[in-house]
């Protein structure tokens, strides 16, 4: 059984007039997700606890099961990344072929996110397997639990979402205070980001997920309030659904002034490259030079760099309001 406690966040499908506040503080703290194959977006965290029943946003009734977790494989980097952060990298037996962090690049692989080798899980005991929400995952997970593993499903779309994750990952592998401290910190983090550049004019951004055929992200996600946050516009937050596919004519018509490109480190993707594109290259912004270029696994996965990835793209915004300083 697929455990679910993330909240629903649905999207208006007309045009909204403006998103409601980024929220940059944890709310069980106490202080002030289709990039598969393109990326992999991670989904929210579903916890399991052993806290009574609760009410989900969405008004349905969820219940709680406790797990203690001690072999661990996340079908989700992001989550697996959380863990190494707030201590909990021992517990993790294997990775998938899409995490990147050090500290789980040597385990072995299970496969993809969305299809991993069930075969490989049960040689491995894994007892838990965090996983996205998505329409293709209670299936798998009614499969592992007819393999005798625990499944836990996630939903990390937005910022309230990654704490909300943290909160829940830190009671699932016993690492609530050190959960507690990472949430903190991101919130402080992002706090003096927004504080940075909040006199500043929002520059107008167009985030590049995919380039052929151009996809960006809207409203709802949390690379929308990371724009936010950081001083920007999203030009395409008004879309209808929060991956969406855009055409040439309508980037042409919004014409942001930036683009944000996120690019791997073995990436080959210049200036002069986008220069050549059809369709690109007859972009304001790509003919005056206006690219920024961010590090993906930093910005296409929504994890404990979230205040870092914030701080890169406010000083590509706003580089004057950093100078002499680093936040």
């Amino acid at each position: 059984m697929l455990l679910s406690f993330g909240r629903e966040n649905h999207m208006n499908p007309g045009t909204r007039e403006r998103r409601t506040p980024v929220p940059l503080c944890p709310r069980h703290f106490g202080v002030t997700r289709r990039l598969t194959g393109m990326a992999l977006l991670a989904t929210g965290l579903l916890a399991c606890d052993a806290r009574p029943d609760r009410e989900s946003a969405a008004g349905s009734t969820v219940t709680t099961v406790p797990l203690t977790a001690t072999r661990v494989v996340s079908l989700v980097p992001s989550l697996a990344e959380l863990m190494v952060t707030i201590g909990a990298g021992d517990l993790i037996v294997a990775r998938t072929d899409y995490d990147t962090h050090p500290a789980v690049v040597p385990l072995p692989s299970v496969g993809g996110g969305l299809d991993p080798s069930l075969e490989a899980l049960v040689q491995l005991e894994v007892d838990v397997v965090l996983m996205p929400e998505g329409q293709e995952m209670p299936a798998l997970a009614a499969r592992l639990g007819d393999l005798g593993i625990s499944a836990v499903g996630f939903r990390t779309e937005t910022v309230a979402d990654l704490y909300d994750s943290i909160d829940r990952l830190g009671a699932l592998v016993g690492r609530p205070d050190e959960a507690q401290a990472l949430a903190r910190d991101i919130a402080t983090g992002l706090a003096e980001v927004e504080a940075r550049v909040s006199d500043r004019p929002a520059v107008s951004v167009m985030y590049v997920i995919w380039s052929d055929p151009p996809m960006t992200t809207a409203g709802g996600s949390y690379i929308d309030e990371l724009i936010t946050i950081a001083g920007g516009r999203n030009v395409f937050a008004d879309a209808p659904t929060r991956w969406p596919s855009v055409g040439y004519e309508s980037i042409v018509r919004r014409n942001p002034s930036v683009l944000v490109w996120p690019r791997g480190a073995t990436s080959d993707l210049t200036l002069d490259v986008i220069r050549e594109m059809p369709g690109w290259r007859d972009l304001e912004a790509v003919q005056s030079g206006r690219v920024v270029f961010v590090d993906s696994d930093r910005f296409n996965r929504p994890g404990s760099d979230l205040a870092l990835a914030a701080a890169d793209l406010a000083r590509a915004l706003h580089p004057d309001a950093f100078t002499g300083t680093r936040p």
